[in-house]
C-alpha cells in the first residue's frame, strides 16, 4: 500500500509512483488490518443501524484513483485535437475556394508547340554542280563579252584544243549539252560513234553518271559547241 504524504490519499495499486492529484511521490505504508464489524444489536440489545466508520487515518476507496481514468483524459484530449484540425483545415479550403474564383479553377490548357520541320539533308554533289555550272557560265559570259570586244579567248584558240573520238556504240551518239548536267542541260545535238571533236576546256572534278566516273568538257563539234561528258570520249 502507498499514501501521498500531501493529500494523505492511500493507493492499493503497488505500480504507482507519483499521486495522481498533485504529482508528489508516493511512500509505503503498512497495510492496516481489516476491521472486524461487530453486531452490537445482538450484543447489546440495541439497534445501531447506523454505519460504522473506518478508521480516520484510512481513505475509503473511493478516494483512489482509477488508473484507467489517466488513458480516458488522453484519448480525450486526442480526439479533441484532430476534431479542431479538420475544422482549421476545412475552413482554410473554403476560404481558398471562395477567393480563387470559378475562372481560376479551370485548367489551363497547354499550349501545343508545333514541331519543326526535319531539315532534308543536302545533296552536296549537287550543290557542287550549280557551283560549278554558275562559274562555268559566268565564264562564258565574260568570254562573249571578250569575243565582242575584239579579245580573243584562250580556250578558242586550236593550238591549245585537243581532238578526242566519241566511244558510245551502245547508243550510237553522244548527246552534245547546252550546260553540264544531263537532267538540267538541252540536247544541243547528237555527236555519232567514232566522230572526231574538239575539246577546248574540261571542269576539274569528276561526276559519275550512268555507272562511269568523268568530267563534264566543252568541245566544238561542226560549227557547235556545247557540252559533253567524257567518260565515252577515247583522247
Amino acid at each position: 500500500m502507498k499514501q501521498c504524504p500531501s493529500c494523505r490519499t492511500t493507493y492499493t495499486d503497488d505500480t504507482l509512483t507519483f499521486c495522481l492529484s498533485d504529482g508528489t511521490r508516493l511512500i509505503d505504508v503498512p497495510d492496516e488490518e481489516p476491521t472486524v464489524v461487530r453486531d452490537r444489536k445482538a450484543a447489546s440489545g440495541r439497534d445501531d443501524s447506523a454505519p460504522t466508520s473506518a478508521s480516520p487515518g484510512r481513505r475509503t476507496p473511493e478516494h483512489v484513483a482509477p488508473r484507467s481514468s489517466r488513458w480516458v483524459k488522453i484519448a480525450a484530449a486526442v480526439v479533441f485535437a484532430g476534431i479542431a484540425v479538420l475544422a482549421i483545415l476545412g475552413v482554410g479550403g473554403a476560404i481558398l475556394y471562395y477567393q480563387l474564383g470559378p475562372n481560376s479553377r479551370r485548367s489551363t490548357p497547354t499550349p501545343t508547340i508545333p514541331t519543326p520541320p526535319a531539315t532534308a539533308t543536302p545533296d552536296r554533289e549537287k550543290e557542287r554542280l550549280r557551283d560549278e555550272i554558275a562559274n562555268i557560265r559566268k565564264r562564258l559570259e565574260e568570254a562573249n563579252k571578250n569575243s565582242t570586244n575584239g579579245t580573243n579567248d584562250p580556250d578558242d584558240e586550236r593550238g591549245s584544243s585537243i581532238t578526242a573520238t566519241v566511244n558510245s556504240p551502245n547508243d550510237g551518239f553522244l548527246a552534245l549539252r547546252s550546260e553540264p548536267d544531263s537532267e538540267h542541260g538541252d540536247r544541243v545535238a547528237k555527236i555519232p560513234d567514232g566522230a572526231e571533236i574538239e575539246i577546248l576546256r574540261c571542269a576539274a572534278s569528276s561526276v559519275t553518271i550512268a555507272g562511269r566516273s568523268g568530267r563534264w568538257c566543252y568541245v566544238r563539234f561542226d560549227g557547235q559547241t556545247g557540252w559533253v561528258f567524257d567518260a565515252w570520249l577515247e583522247y
